[in-house]
């Protein structure tokens, strides 16, 4: 039996590769974690509804729990991110200036014969 020849992985669009950064960065936000079928089947059926009330103690809502080292980790670097974003913002800019980049193509090179 011979040995099947290594297939390439499909190309990954543009668009596509920004869809699924964008929905897993907010699922990442949400605090879902990305790939777990039981958290995107729990958010997406309402837990069934029984005759029993339970009394709901209050919970603290800014109180973080215990954070593991990935969550330590995004807040961090969500800190950073949203530290240089304001930076930035605050930076100002001249009404309508010169662009940084103008883009010239390349000329190829030609062959010798």
């Amino acid at each position: 039996m011979s040995a099947r020849a290594p297939r390439r992985a499909a190309k990954l669009s543009r668009r596509r590769f920004v869809a699924l950064a964008g929905a897993s960065l907010a699922a990442l936000s949400a605090g879902v974690p990305v790939g777990s079928a039981a958290a995107a089947a729990a958010a997406t059926d309402p837990a069934p509804k029984t005759g029993v009330t339970r009394s709901k103690k209050p919970a603290a809502a800014h109180a973080p729990a215990t954070l593991t080292a990935h969550q330590k980790e995004f807040e961090r670097q969500k800190a950073g991110t949203l530290g240089a974003l304001k930076t930035i913002r605050a930076y100002p800019l001249p009404p309508g200036g010169d662009l940084p980049v103008v883009f010239r193509p390349l000329r190829t090179p030609k062959k010798e014969r």
